[in-house]
């Protein structure tokens, strides 16, 4: 997989890859595409809430 690879401001973890076209199919092929969660497998559209909280739902403040 030949990929080059440069880094900008050592020491703050940014770092960018440039992958051929054909390291990145294998990259796909390999951990999926973006937006699925395994290869092959789309995530779902919709994410579910904490049951504890209703869509919207501010917390109240209690009083002394």
């Amino acid at each position: 997989m030949a990929a080059s690879i440069s880094s900008f401001t050592p020491g703050k973890g940014l770092v960018v890859y440039r992958l051929s076209p054909e390291s990145l199919e294998d990259l796909y092929r390999k951990y999926g595409r973006p937006g699925e969660i395994a290869p092959g497998v789309k995530a779902p559209r919709k994410r579910t809430l904490p049951p504890t909280r209703a869509p919207g739902a501010v917390p109240l403040l209690e009083a002394d």
